[in-house]
């Protein structure tokens, strides 16, 4: 009897043993007490995260972060090449895009990076240039800056600038060289050439900083001086005058006065440049703001200069605004200071109207009202609150508001009935884009709304039900290409500018960027640095050259 309890103890502690060894506990009992072992507890699954970035250097850009078993929602953080932070959230916009940017994601104990390159691609009207090995890829109209092999032959190049007409090259040994139409193109940095076709005020060597104009150059040296080479219009006369003209361009008492510049801004026929101590120079034609001389005692403590069509406004730093050129900016027709307009913190332009934000956020338009309908704002004076940005077609305003409303407003013929028709959709949006008569704002769903002119894309029902998911929005004069977070893209307004890019859609896959020329196309950059190009073929749309193998997004 004591031998068969002996053998039944002992069996139990074998059985025991090895139902522990398999994961069961198993209590026992006996003399002395008992004792149980504890449950085996798998082990916390860790936390993953992945970040995936999207939209053009220099625009906005929106990070898609996706996780698993996060205690909390990621956080985004974007920092430049320095390590210094430049904005948080999973959208920005790039202020800095000729630096490597890192944007990470965090979530709980994971985190995951991802490096975008410094931007490579520069637009003219209707031209691209792609920045490569110090050396520059163009193609497009092969007069306005599409000259490959005149690209081709410079080398040694550190930054590539770009006007409406051509582009210009800054090179390593701080000199410069520029090509596109005659009015830009200088050939040789010292001037040892005909005095046929654009020729600088001194020789561009000592180069620190580079500010183009519309049709023109301004440099600053590292001596502190300036020099300027290109055109200005001649709006009244018809005839174009180069910067160098001794009457009314860049004389040698107007180069005198310009000595640590700041800025440039320009209007269809004159230049307008800031000076550090707040001051403004002004040349080029009379009645396009080339003459300032009824305001230059008001120009002073200025901070910022803009130009639309024919006028220049200036905003001082006591918040007040002055106005001058052919009249459409003043409300009396007159360069004068606007009493009613103080407290400015940022000035925007139209073709012809002008738009101010104060401190507080409020907007208001101003101009010549009886010709210009985006000029009068009046009548929305209590919905332009809360401000956050002003986006401008040729002939209208969209003013984004911080609470992700729009307030849009001229224009009437291309945008009443359109505007009318969304206007209860605009809300939760995240950024605005515009073609020269029409507007499409991004929202936070990823769905887009459009109106004004049906031609120019203000009318997307028919891709409508392909626009979700967007993450990115880009545009010329002529069509609207949204970017999807799947990497395709969805692309309307007119056919023959980019509107269409059905031929091309197999290729538009993986597609984090898209760049476009303001005169008809548009150039998409892949994940893996290949490159999708249409639209017209004289603004870039067609074939870049063979020498172009990869676009790097991805630093």
């Amino acid at each position: 009897m004591k031998q068969s309890k002996a053998n039944g103890s002992i069996h139990r502690k074998y059985l025991a043993s090895a139902l522990i060894s398999i994961g069961v506990s198993y209590g026992l009992s006996g003399c002395g007490g008992g004792s149980s072992a504890p449950a085996a507890v798998a082990p916390p699954t860790p936390p993953t995260v992945s970040i995936d970035v999207f939209g053009a250097r220099g625009a906005l850009l929106t990070a898609v972060v996706s996780s698993t078993d996060c205690a909390t929602t990621p956080t985004v953080s974007w920092q430049n090449s320095s390590g210094v932070a430049v904005g948080s959230g999973t959208s920005i916009q790039d202020t800095q895009p000729n630096s490597i940017l890192t944007a990470t994601a965090s979530c709980s104990s994971a985190t995951a990076s991802q490096k975008l390159a410094a931007n490579s691609v520069h637009t003219a009207l209707s031209a691209f240039a792609v920045l490569q090995n110090g050396s520059a890829v163009a193609w497009g109209n092969p007069v306005w800056g599409g000259q490959t092999s005149t690209a081709a032959a410079i080398t040694s190049i550190s930054q590539l600038y770009a006007s409406e007409r051509g582009f210009a090259a800054l090179l390593s040994d701080n000199t410069m060289k520029a090509w596109g139409s005659s009015y830009v193109a200088v050939t040789d940095p010292n001037l040892v050439y005909p005095a046929t076709g654009a020729i600088a005020t001194s020789p561009l060597t000592n180069i620190a900083t580079v500010m183009p104009g519309r049709l023109a150059y301004f440099v600053t040296k590292k001596d502190g001086s300036i020099a300027a080479w290109g055109n200005f219009r001649g709006v009244t006369d018809g005839v174009d005058g180069y910067i160098g003209d001794a009457k009314t361009g860049l004389n040698p008492v107007t180069l005198a006065l310009l000595t640590d510049v700041k800025a440039q801004a320009s209007t269809e026929g004159a230049y307008a440049l800031l000076k550090g101590d707040g001051t403004v120079v002004t040349f080029g034609d009379q009645d396009a703001g080339g003459n300032s001389s009824a305001v230059q005692p008001l120009l002073v403590g200025v901070t910022q200069i803009v130009g639309n069509n024919f006028d220049f406004v200036a905003l001082r730093k006591d918040g007040k605004v002055v106005t001058w050129g052919y009249g459409y900016a003043a409300k009396s027709g007159e360069a004068e200071i606007n009493p009613t307009l103080a407290d400015i913190s940022k000035l925007y332009v139209s073709g012809n109207a002008a738009a101010a934000v104060s401190n507080t956020g409020a907007a208001f338009a101003f101009g010549f009202a009886p010709q210009i309908e985006a000029a009068d704002s009046s009548s929305l004076t209590a919905s332009l609150t809360n401000v956050s940005n002003i986006y401008s077609t040729q002939t209208a305003f969209a003013a984004l508001r911080t609470d992700g409303t729009v307030i849009s407003w001229g224009d009437l013929p291309r945008m009443g009935n359109s505007l009318n028709a969304v206007q209860s959709s605009l809300t939760n949006v995240k950024s605005v884009q515009a073609t020269e008569y029409a507007f499409a704002a991004l929202k936070g769903d990823g769905t887009v709304v459009s109106w004004g002119d049906p031609e120019l894309g203000g009318d997307s029902s028919a891709v409508k039900a392909q626009l979700t998911n967007v993450v990115a929005l880009s545009a010329n004069k002529y069509a609207f290409a949204a970017l999807k977070s799947d990497g395709s893209v969805v692309t309307w307004g007119m056919k023959t500018k980019g509107g269409d890019s059905s031929a091309v859609a197999a290729k538009l896959t993986n597609v984090r960027a898209i760049y476009a020329t303001a005169y008809g196309a548009f150039l998409a950059v892949n994940k893996d640095g290949s490159f999708v190009t249409w639209g017209d073929q004289w603004a870039g749309g067609g074939t870049a050259p063979a020498t172009l193998t990869k676009i790097p997004y991805l630093g």
